[in-house]
């Protein structure tokens, strides 16, 4: 915190002093110049979140298949799939001790509105009665939306 304050002091200084030094003409670009300087110092904290951990494991560039109309849907959708299957293996796992693979389909209205969990497929285990009882209870969905393969 000490260092940011400094860095915006500083910046606030260097830019009074160009002000002064500059000719006169030139001192309403020199403010436009040095104030940009001033506000990219106080939200430079802000750049530090796109380091953080918050996007990672969102790949958009591996969903791109072709000329679609709503491209950044799409990429939401395939991301949501993704992200649920990796959720279903690790409620299976956490809570059943079951090793499976599983994917889903997604239910989206004609309009692309997002409405739930279409079916859910598990590969690789036979489910429990309980462990398909959970599944439909979180995902929203009913027994014979759950598919065991």
């Amino acid at each position: 915190m000490k260092a940011y304050i400094i860095t915006i002091i500083s910046a606030a200084l260097l830019s009074v002093m160009a002000e002064i030094i500059s000719p006169e003409k030139w001192r309403g670009y020199v403010k436009i110049i040095t104030g940009f300087v001033i506000i990219c110092c106080i939200f430079a904290p802000l750049a530090q979140f796109r380091g953080s951990d918050i996007f990672s494991g969102f790949d958009a560039g591996a969903y791109v298949t072709g000329n679609t109309e709503n491209l950044q849907t799409e990429i939401v959708y395939r991301e949501l799939e993704k992200r649920i299957n990796a959720d279903i293996e690790k409620r299976l796992k956490d809570e059943y001790g079951i090793s499976a693979s599983a994917k889903c389909s997604l239910k989206v209205s004609a309009d692309g509105e997002f409405k739930g969990v279409n079916e859910i497929y598990i590969y690789g285990a036979r489910l429990t009665d309980q462990a398909v009882y959970r599944l439909c209870e979180v995902y929203g969905i009913g027994r014979e939306g759950v598919h065991n393969g």
